[in-house]
């Protein structure tokens, strides 16, 4: 029996659900700070009406008042301070969270994504969601109440002055609605050429040094200045169509406009006596609040959506489907009879393309079974099911007999090793880096993994030898890089091996260097290696060849040779392109 996640973002828990009752009780103590906060524009109009009708006895109405203004800032204070806690407890929950959801993710998933969009996601979208939980709940309503309030309070005083009132608002809606009138179509081609201004800026930036060696003076700049340029006018010319309606939405909309109108419209009322003075005062005092917060909910509403499409985000990879762990794993067993490794009609697929269909192999005991083709034949993908990098849609993978879907992760771990092309190294130093797969090994132990994998003098000469951190003072090449991994997998004695592409970035000497370390590295155990330059893999045991996905040829060596197939070719042709570069140079003097 398995168990996964189930996919689907609907089944996955709001990433805000911690924190909806905090913030749905900051949101109402917002609120009735909000209202506090109106006392002090309530004790104006009834100090006016007190004065005006000859009774002197204001205090009480400005003793009110303070008390209010004091729970007003009391209550905003609270609000703010309440929804940075909870903002703290979401992130960190998170954070945590993800990080859990990653070490559960398949870990094909990580190989086709780059670790920018893992930071970014762990990072930059936890980040983004601060605007939303600590300001976005606080400052919308702060804004929305007060208008809400005062409109209300208005059409009760009298219907006709808050009508009168409100005009201006409708009318800079209607404005800023015929400014943004093309913004659903004229945004998405400002994100696109944003892009294409990127990618001829980043496109210029890293070809400058073939630009200064062999361009001539402004040719190479010329489609980013072209990209630039067409940017430029489509900008100006959206900021034309949407300029003059934005700046008389402003214009209609902000408190000075509203005031105008009102103190027109009440002067009049109030000159004929349709209107009392108390009354009037009351309008001019309470119409600024219809339009004051309103410019505030606009300038709120970017950063609100774009922390709701990160919390999409955030849900989504939590949604992601998990690599299926047993409800009962099995525990293989090494002496098992068989072969370590038997693969029977694998099949694997990305969308709609067949990596893999139909694939049957065994690795036999302490033998090096090496996969060769043609590139997009299917190498990777097929050393990738070893390790459970990811699980095949058909057919099976088994290990001592029992089926990768049936043992736990961390117990295949113990049984197989790889290095792959890309020489994963961490922030740490050469010696715990060389010892991660066995955090107590001793000192004696990393040298002598070290001196196995032909880089322990290399690794001497650097400034604090082993205990030198890589990114610091520990700078490698390529191919060091790569012994050091070898080094780890010989310290880490797994069983099974898994090379991926061991010398393709090595030069001749490192190549050298990495099949002896190779050699060394294999030596009693069950290795399934691929190897762009087939030179390398001669002595294997088992040559396994794979075109459009599927095993067209298997053998050794001289078999394969002998038989005149792909593999032959694949022999020809990279035995010319070994020798045919210092013949052509020699032959071009």
């Amino acid at each position: 029996m398995v168990t996964t996640a189930e996919p689907g973002v609907s089944r996955t828990p709001s990433v805000l659900a911690p924190a909806r009752l905090t913030l749905i009780g900051c949101g109402l103590l917002t609120g009735v700070s909000a209202l506090a906060g109106m006392a002090p524009l309530v004790a104006v109009v009834e100090i006016s009406r007190r004065l005006l009708s000859g009774d002197t006895d204001v205090w009480p109405v400005i003793v009110v008042a303070l008390v209010a203004l004091a729970v007003k800032q009391l209550g905003t204070f609270g609000a703010g301070v309440l929804t940075h806690l909870a903002d703290i407890q979401v992130s960190f929950r998170l954070r945590r969270e993800l990080l859990g959801k990653l070490r559960r993710l398949p870990l094909g998933w990580f190989t086709d994504r780059n670790s920018g969009v893992v930071k970014k996601t762990v990072e930059d979208d936890v980040a983004a969601l601060h605007h939303l939980i600590a300001h976005s709940v606080v400052e919308i309503t702060a804004a929305a109440v007060p208008p809400v309030v005062a409109i209300a309070y208005l059409f009760a005083v009298d219907w006709r002055m808050a009508l009168a009132g409100l005009l201006p608002l409708a009318a800079g809606l209607v404005a800023y609605q015929r400014a943004m009138a093309g913004a659903s179509t004229k945004y998405p081609q400002f994100m696109d050429w944003l892009a294409r201004l990127n990618g001829a800026a980043v496109e210029f930036v890293n070809g400058i040094g073939v630009v200064k060696a062999f361009g001539t003076p402004g040719v190479a700049s010329q489609r980013f200045q072209e990209v630039s340029r067409r940017f430029a006018r489509f900008f100006l010319d959206w900021a034309r169509l949407t300029s003059r309606a934005a700046v008389l939405a402003e214009i209609l909309i902000s408190p000075p406009s509203v005031l105008v109108v009102v103190t027109a419209a009440g002067g009049v009322l109030t000159a004929t006596g349709g209107l009392p003075l108390p009354d009037f005062i009351a309008f001019v005092v309470f119409g600024t609040v219809t339009t004051a917060g309103f410019m505030t909910l606009m300038m709120s509403v970017h950063p609100l959506v774009t922390a709701l499409g990160v919390a999409r985000d955030i849900r989504a990879l939590l949604a992601t489907p998990e690599l299926p762990v047993p409800d009962d794993p099995v525990v293989p067993d090494p002496d098992a009879p068989g072969p370590v490794v038997r693969m029977r009609g694998v099949r694997f697929v990305y969308g709609d393309t067949v990596a893999l269909d139909g694939v049957d192999l065994d690795l036999e005991r302490g033998t090096v079974t090496a996969l060769v083709g043609p590139s997009g034949s299917g190498k990777t993908t097929l050393a990738r099911l070893l390790p459970r990098f990811d699980d095949p849609v058909a057919g099976e993978v088994r290990l001592y007999g029992v089926d990768l879907r049936r043992i736990d992760p961390a117990e295949l771990y113990r049984h197989v090793a790889f290095v792959f092309q890309d020489a994963a190294l961490l922030r740490m130093s050469i010696r715990d880096n060389i010892r991660l797969g066995r955090p107590d090994a001793d000192d004696a132990a990393v040298r002598d993994a070290a001196r196995k994998a032909r880089v322990l003098d290399r690794l001497e000469e650097l400034p604090r030898g082993l205990d030198s951190v890589v990114g610091e003072d520990a700078e490698l090449s390529g191919g060091e890089r790569q012994r050091v991994c070898i080094a780890r997998a010989i310290l880490a004695d797994r069983p099974v091996l898994v090379l991926d592409e061991a010398t393709a970035s090595a030069d001749p000497e490192n190549e050298a260097h990495i099949q002896d370390a190779l050699s060394e590295v294999a030596r009693d155990r069950t290795v399934l290696v691929i190897a762009h330059r087939i030179s390398t893999i001669r002595g294997a045991d088992q040559i396994v060849v794979l075109d459009g996905g599927r095993v067209v040829e298997r053998g050794v060596h001289d078999e394969l040779l002998a038989r005149d197939g792909l593999y032959a070719r694949l022999w020809a042709h990279d035995r010319r392109a070994r020798a045919g570069a210092p013949e052509e140079l020699e032959a071009g003097r």
